[in-house]
């Protein structure tokens, strides 16, 4: 067994043996090219979509997938016969109606035990005609809604120019690219072929009064429940400029639009080794493409790689993940396992560097700026390396984790190329974006169309992301001190900046990707620190101070997700390893001295550990634009070896102090407490 390193058996013992069972729980996993990847669960929307997808275009799905999506939807489905938006959802119209609608495509009877309390649950909705927009184009493009009462997506609006604060170019790079979709699909009322199976529904879904509808009547109707981001009175505005300029039936103009949005469609599936941005953007893309010319060259190679996206096994069936993750996973399960690099996990370690050094993109493979987007160069993706889409905090991660076990795998180039893309992504506040800069000074949230997702129009800065990318500076700066030393000095004072100024009044800093106090004050710590800021200053006690005050009698920490929809802290009922360490990292990192408080903390993390090393799986603690809860596999397996080796050498180092009356340095940029 490779064991962490130990100073002695004594008071800490257990911790140590804490980190040797995690530690080999994630050398166990680890995949023979280096990497990580556990599967990035979301809802079976994803799933749905593809089955719609693959009715639309023709495209056979073999009877074992048939089996297993089928599979997953049921073990999906709550006992209320529906399925929400993630599985502490009650229930949501837009995703039970989609998974509704791909069983049945899929061959399941209507009158199936599992599929009737759904349909009694549309009988007393009267319908599904309020499901949000995103949901009436894809019944749409099945014939099982009228394209009418759909609010315009207008192609046109990207031949505006792009000089204009509102041009779909610098919308955040998810919308954007869903909604070119979305537009070319719209502007020619793209509608599937008719089925026997499309009757069938359309009585299903609106209680046999299909053609008695008034669609246009319903573009508003939205469920409540559904819609937590209302059109704004200004959006509303803008649907009605957009129904009159329907009416003026540009025939020309139009063609010209989507023509020039399936250019753009195409170029985005070459630049992203025909993945597309997300499962949705390569579905919609697919769609968009297959209407034109079904022999679009483009379109075999599209299909071929939505199997990248694939999960399966016998227990929840074959399912579409929100994201593939093998850069991020690879670049955390590192850094968990640095310190058996210069030890017995050098050659593990080693593998896991030069997997990670192999991902970063050395070069444009695509004009960039003809496709509204900053040069990659350098950049990790937070999947494979020819998903073509660098982010800043996986770029920083995976450097770090490189610099800190085995720099020479990069190099001092491609350590340049990381730190230059990492700046290329810098807001002019200090912070710093996701995939780019925010590229209008201008709020564009008024016009966030989407009507279930928040936050999602533009880019803007990230507490997580800016201290990511300040830790990542850091280092090269430590590295390599004579490297591009002007601008990283300006950098670390613009991140430390932004951090103070994003500071809560209480102490914590508000997360977007993670639940969500807990998490963004982890990395609201790690980024201060990084950034120069002393152990002894106030915003890092205070910090502290309100981690301390939500730590459980249990020792543990346990945010509830509503916490970033009531902007305050909400518990839990049950304490969460994962974000028990994320806590426990800061206050390691910040040198606490409360000694009980991180014993009790770690202790959570002793029982909750099973007799294989891991932690329980299931945890939703990653977010996605405000509503979406995402479970990453793999955070309990390394975060929480992550903070207990950490945990380790802080305690370890504490004891010696105490027996030598010193103030030693230990691992991780700490000093003992008093």
């Amino acid at each position: 067994m490779m064991t962490a390193p130990r100073a002695h058996d004594g008071d800490v013992s257990w911790v140590a043996s804490v980190v040797d069972r995690g530690a080999d729980a994630l050398l166990r996993l680890q995949r023979r090219d280096g990497g990580w990847e556990g599967e990035c669960v979301w809802c079976p929307m994803l799933t749905a979509q593809y089955v719609m997808t693959a009715h639309a275009i023709g495209l056979t799905i073999s009877p074992t997938r048939r089996s297993r999506i089928l599979l997953h939807f049921r073990t999906t489905q709550h006992e209320s016969g529906l399925w929400g938006l993630h599985p502490k959802d009650d229930g949501s119209l837009f995703v039970t109606t989609l998974v509704y609608v791909a069983a049945r495509l899929l061959g399941a009877a209507p009158d199936e035990a599992w599929l009737r309390p759904t349909r009694d649950w549309f009988a007393r909705q009267g319908g599904v005609q309020a499901i949000p927009t995103w949901g009436k184009v894809w019944l749409a493009v099945l014939g099982l809604y009228g394209w009418n009462g759909i609010h315009p997506i207008l192609p046109e609006a990207w031949l505006l120019s792009p000089r204009l604060p509102i041009h779909p170019a610098h919308f955040y790079c998810h919308t954007r690219s869903i909604y070119m979709g979305l537009a070319v699909l719209y502007g020619e009322r793209a509608t599937a072929r008719p089925h026997p199976t499309r009757d069938a529904l359309r009585d299903e879904l609106y209680l046999g009064h299909y053609d008695r509808i008034d669609f246009a009547a319903h573009a508003n109707d939205v469920r409540a429940e559904d819609a937590p981001f209302r059109p704004t009175r200004a959006l509303r505005a803008v649907y009605a400029v957009s129904h009159a300029f329907e009416k003026l039936r540009l025939v020309t103009v139009r063609r010209r639009a989507v023509a020039r949005l399936r250019d753009r469609l195409r170029a985005g599936l070459r630049s992203s080794d025909f993945l597309g941005l997300s499962p949705v953007n390569g579905l919609l893309t697919i769609l968009a493409l297959w209407f034109e010319d079904p022999q679009d060259a483009h379109l075999e190679k599209a299909i071929a790689r939505l199997e990248s996206w694939f999960w399966e096994d016998d227990r929840e069936g074959s399912r579409v993940a929100g994201a593939g993750s093998i850069c991020w996973d690879t670049a955390f399960a590192l850094q968990a396992l640095s310190p058996l690099a210069s030890g017995p996990g050098e050659a593990s370690t080693r593998r896991a560097a030069s997997f990670l050094a192999s991902q970063q993109i050395e070069h444009p493979r695509f004009d960039f700026e003809a496709a509204y987007r900053i040069d990659p160069t350098g950049g990790w993706c937070f999947s494979e390396v020819g998903h073509g889409w660098p982010v800043s905090d996986c770029t920083a991660e995976a450097l770090v984790s490189i610099l800190d076990t085995h720099p020479d795998e990069l190099g001092r180039e491609g350590a340049a190329r990381a730190a230059r893309f990492i700046l290329r992504c810098q807001n002019q506040d200090g912070g710093f974006g996701s995939y780019e800069p925010r590229k209008t000074a201008v709020p564009l949230e008024w016009m966030n169309p989407s009507e279930m997702f928040g936050a999602c129009m533009t880019e803007r800065s990230y507490v997580e992301c800016t201290a990511s990318c300040l830790l990542a500076l850091r280092a090269v700066q430590a590295r390599y001190p004579d490297l591009l030393q002007v601008r990283l000095d300006a950098t670390l004072e613009s991140g430390r900046r932004f951090l103070t100024r994003a500071q809560n009044a209480d102490g914590a800093w508000t997360g977007a990707w993670g639940v969500h106090f807990v998490y963004g004050t982890m990395f609201g710590v790690r980024g201060l620190l990084a950034a120069g800021v002393p152990h002894d200053d106030e915003r890092i006690r205070k910090a502290c101070g309100w981690l301390l005050a939500h730590q459980r009698s249990d020792g543990a920490w346990g945010e509830h997700h509503s916490s970033a929809r009531l902007r305050q802290h909400v518990s839990q009922a049950e304490g969460s390893p994962v974000q028990t360490a994320w806590a426990l990292m800061a206050l390691v990192d910040a040198r606490e001295p409360n000694r009980r408080a991180l014993l009790r903390a770690g202790r959570f993390l002793e029982r909750t550990q099973r007799q294989s090393g891991e932690w329980p799986d299931g945890e939703l603690v990653g977010v996605f634009f405000e509503t979406a809860l995402l479970n990453y596999r793999y955070y309990p397996l390394y975060f929480p070896v992550m903070a207990v080796s950490r945990l380790h050498a802080y305690l370890t180092q504490h004891e010696r102090s105490e027996s030598n009356d010193a103030r030693n340095r230990p691992p991780y940029g700490l000093r003992a407490s008093a």
